[in-house]
């Protein structure tokens, strides 16, 4: 009987000491399971979790890959007094290469695909790529420092004026436009802290970022072209109306960079383009120039003044032409958009008229009855004025003679106040002198006659000066 009860007193203590070592030690080993657990969760890339129940771990969350899940699988089997695993995990794939590519548009949208290595480099790379961040996929396999090379080439963006990314692991190569020297470099810079070698970059230049520099070269045969560097904002066919051109050719590049260019500097050579056979006009940052050569027969001196005081702060130099040139050499002035012929020395225009018996006298006519041909007093030699009016008589003449095969006849005369034979012989000296003339422009000798009238022909009334000053004239009268 007391053997009994002492074997049930000894159960019962046992029993008593298990319930309390139990109750004692198992707190104990869930906290070291815990411990040990969260220990190896701390190297989880996308934070994965562990709960620890008793002895048992559950794992939730996001793991980088097989090789996170196995990594973090075989150190929790390893957990002293863990008894039951058990995961409800998310594991990403592992990708190789891991890529990313981006673009900016023209516009400065941007987009982008590709891959991501977790939520936090998202959340960066957002800060610059904005939502298209959103459609990049996460997963596993990127290098070492991967991110920084991501945000340093969307940051690299910025600068250009359109471009395009691509990162493939550990390799980032960019391309793209940039305004002009300091974008590129601040291209550069968003790059300054990534490893050497690890960016390639290949950028044009809109600009290079040097001043415009440009040259307006002008011929009134050939017309103008512009070359160089035009400052920004210059307008080609602006510049053509400012100078009263039809047309100006370019191949000069267009400047982006620096102060907008004003056509308004080259309004002062409005209608004086058709007086130079040759201009250069150089836009230089020391300073504008205008190099010229005069129409063949222009006073060059007096074109230098005129154009100076037209194009105020140029530097301005006007040559003579001379050039050998035929009589009867024809063009059409590039400025102008006339034809002209070369008579004398002077590059006339060709006159459109008709071109009949009558209509060749109403032309000469008109000519002389707007302007006469002056002399020297008493003498045949021309007056400075008379070359303007022969100019434009031999402009006529030519075609009258050439085209429709008429003759002409100059007429000298004279007023009635001195010797009748010196009179005569004075008008016959002054039209053979005009006749002289008109053959240096061009008009075939064969079709001009020189006819000295003497006081015989007057038109007006010798008793005064106003009746004498019509009667010194010279006529031309058109036969078949």
């Amino acid at each position: 009987m007391r053997k009994s009860a002492g074997i049930l007193v000894l159960a019962l203590g046992v029993l008593v000491l298990g319930l309390w070592a139990r109750s004692v030690h198992a707190p104990q080993m869930q906290q070291k399971i815990m411990a040990a657990a969260a220990q190896v969760m701390a190297g989880s890339v996308h934070g994965a979790q562990a709960e620890v129940s008793g002895r048992d771990i559950h794992v939730t969350g996001t793991l980088d890959g097989d090789a996170e899940r196995d990594r973090i699988m075989a150190a929790l089997m390893a957990v002293p007094g863990q008894r039951v695993i058990t995961q409800d995990v998310t594991v990403l794939e592992t990708v190789s290469p891991f890529t990313l590519q981006a673009d900016k548009a023209p516009d400065g949208a941007l987009s982008g695909s590709g891959f991501v290595n977790t939520e936090a480099a998202r959340a960066d790379l957002a800060a610059i790529l904005g939502d298209a961040a959103a459609g990049l996929t996460l997963a596993a396999g990127a290098p070492a420092g991967w991110a920084d090379l991501a945000k340093a080439g969307l940051a690299a963006l910025g600068p250009m004026t359109h471009g395009g990314l691509t990162l493939s692991d550990g390799a980032l190569t960019l391309r793209g436009e940039v305004l002009g020297p300091d974008q590129a470099a601040a291209v550069q810079a968003a790059l300054a802290g990534l490893p050497a070698g690890s960016a390639q970059v290949d950028l044009t230049l809109l600009d290079d970022g040097t001043p415009a520099a440009y040259d307006l070269v002008y011929s009134a045969t050939e017309g103008a072209r512009l070359s160089g560097k035009l400052p920004p904002g210059l307008d080609v066919g602006a510049l053509a109306l400012t100078v009263g051109l039809p047309a100006i050719i370019s191949d000069a590049t267009q400047g982006l960079l620096g102060e907008a260019g004003d056509v308004a500097v080259f309004s002062g050579l409005k209608g004086m383009m058709g007086q130079f056979e040759r201009l250069t006009v150089s836009m230089r940052p020391q300073g504008p120039m205008i190099d010229a050569t005069a129409s063949a027969g222009l006073d060059a001196a007096a074109l230098q003044s005129g154009l100076a005081g037209a194009m105020p702060g140029f530097e301005v130099v006007v040559a003579s032409d001379d050039a050998a040139r035929e009589n009867g050499a024809v063009r059409v002035n590039a400025a102008t958009g006339l034809t002209q012929r070369f008579m004398g020395g002077f590059w006339l225009e060709v006159p459109q008229f008709d071109l009949s018996h009558a209509g060749c006298q109403r032309s000469v006519d008109a000519v002389l009855n707007g302007a006469r041909i002056e002399f020297q007093s008493g003498s045949d030699a021309l007056d400075g004025t008379a070359v303007a009016v022969i100019n434009t008589l031999g402009s006529y003449i030519v075609r009258c003679a050439e085209e429709v095969g008429l003759k002409a006849e100059i007429g000298g005369h004279t007023d009635s106040q001195g010797n009748v034979a010196d009179n005569l012989g004075l008008s016959q000296r002054r039209a053979v002198a005009v006749r002289k003339e008109l053959i240096a422009r061009g008009v075939p000798a064969g079709a001009l006659r020189a006819q000295g009238f003497g006081d015989t022909v007057p038109i007006a009334d010798n008793a005064t000066e106003a009746g004498r000053a019509q009667n010194r004239r010279t006529t031309i009268v058109w036969s078949q």
